[in-house]
């Protein structure tokens, strides 16, 4: 484009967006939690709601929690199946619904839940593996 000041740069000028579509960019409603922890936003959950969320069950939790059980520690010979990293997640879902199941009526606490998560996961590791 030729300069008609000769000024030093030369002014943008848009392209023809004649017949084209845009998609506006919108919140998908979930950016409150896409940019805070878990924890935040139970706190916000539970001062909006005026509750109390007393129990949680996080993937990353329960694995940081399990590693050292004897099925995932490999100084337990005896009982070593797999590094808990090769857990797929999905079972760890699984694991963690299944418990939420069938423990309700039946609460003795945050270990319970743990011990039913180990169980599950281990059975179906021994199950997949034909033990």
């Amino acid at each position: 484009m030729k300069n008609e000041n000769n000024d030093k740069f030369t002014k943008g000028v848009p392209s023809n967006q004649e017949g084209k579509t845009f998609e506006q960019d919108y919140d998908d409603g979930m950016m409150f939690f896409h940019s805070h922890s878990l924890w935040e936003a139970m706190q916000k959950l539970e001062k909006f709601y005026e509750c109390k969320i007393y129990g949680v069950l996080e993937v990353q939790e329960v694995v940081d929690y399990l590693q050292d059980w004897n099925a995932f520690d490999k100084e337990c010979e005896d009982y070593y199946l797999c590094d808990i990293e090769e857990v797929g997640k999905q079972l760890w879902l699984a694991a963690i619904e299944s418990a939420y199941d069938n423990i309700c009526g039946n609460y003795d606490g945050y270990e319970q839940y743990l011990e039913y998560i180990y169980d599950y996961v281990v059975d179906a590791i021994k199950d997949a593996k034909g033990l």
